[in-house]
């Protein structure tokens, strides 16, 4: 019997250097594979951090310190996460940056074992490098290639994003090889989510919906779903909804970089006519103003022009 556990962890922020600092860990989530089948089997854990929540921190999982004061601290519920992981192959997407916190959060409980001493860690981001080269591997990119529906990811959760982590291990380590599928190869080598399994939920401010929905646009840009109606002019798309439909626009081989980024950018816009209402843009337009500024603010403090 061979035993997995994709885990995923949300925390308080990161350090400029994307180690943990004096940050901590908010939520643990997990998610038990036995033989390539998910069991139901899930471990989902909040803590009080007992320190503040980075901004940036809570805008992504939706956390703040007030929301997670009187929860029990992570050394309460350390032995349930060792117990729950002993032994397993353990998935994180982003293995360097959990196992930090991990292992910050068992010094902390005063316990000397590291998370490679009680489990195989399995890098995903590393193995999805190898397995589909050319792609972007962030979660979202990888349901988006393996048709896993990730609709609900509108903000992370740990315990989601375990569980879409361990649907596209699945996905990704099932004999598929091509990301075309083709109509001869067999629909049974790709996974597909159990009838009846329902993920968890998380609710989302408006404006990460509009963020959410405006990086759909870039990856259906590049997703061909068909052909076409004359099966010469392919067409783009997402499977998220039909919305998302253009023709598959490819560089022409004499043709100028510069030009293509042009179409592409005026394909992008007439999607955004299409999708986005006034009011809409507007909202999407301030949000991605204010998050330029942050990561400006972010580059100069570590490059040294500005302190806090």
């Amino acid at each position: 019997m061979k035993r997995l556990v994709a885990l995923d962890t949300e925390t308080t922020g990161k350090s400029d250097d994307g180690t943990p600092g004096d940050h901590r860990i908010i939520e643990v989530g997990c998610v038990e594979i036995v033989d390539r089948r998910i069991t139901g089997r899930t471990l989902q854990l909040y803590f009080d951090p007992e320190r503040p929540v980075d901004e940036e921190a809570a805008e992504i999982h939706g956390w703040t310190w007030e929301k997670l004061k009187g929860k029990p601290k992570f050394k309460d519920c350390a032995a349930q996460i060792i117990d729950f992981i002993r032994g397993s192959e353990l998935l994180i997407h982003n293995a360097r940056f959990d196992t930090q916190f991990l292992d910050k959060e068992w010094t902390l409980a005063g316990i000397s074992e590291r998370t490679e001493e009680m489990a195989h860690v399995v890098d995903t981001v590393l193995l999805a490098r190898k397995l589909v080269p050319g792609h972007q591997v962030n979660l979202d990119n990888l349901c988006s290639l393996f048709d896993i529906d990730a609709s609900m990811r509108s903000l992370h959760g740990a315990l989601l994003d375990s569980q879409l982590l361990a649907e596209v291990y699945l996905a990704m380590t099932g004999g598929q090889i091509s990301l075309s599928f083709s109509e001869n190869e067999s629909a049974a080598q790709r996974w597909k989510r159990p009838a009846g399994a329902k993920l968890p939920s998380v609710q989302v401010e408006r404006d990460r919906a509009l963020v959410h929905r405006a990086s759909l646009i870039s990856l259906a840009q590049v997703h061909k779903i068909s052909d076409g109606p004359d099966g010469k002019t392919p067409q783009a798309g997402s499977d998220w909804g039909p919305g998302f439909e253009v023709p598959l626009l490819i560089k022409g081989e004499e043709e100028e970089k510069k030009a293509f980024k042009k179409r592409v950018a005026q394909q992008r816009e007439e999607l955004m006519q299409r999708l986005f209402n006034d009011e809409e843009r507007k909202i999407l337009s301030e949000y991605m103003q204010k998050d330029d500024a942050a990561q400006k603010h972010w580059e100069d403090r570590v490059l040294g022009k500005i302190k806090d």
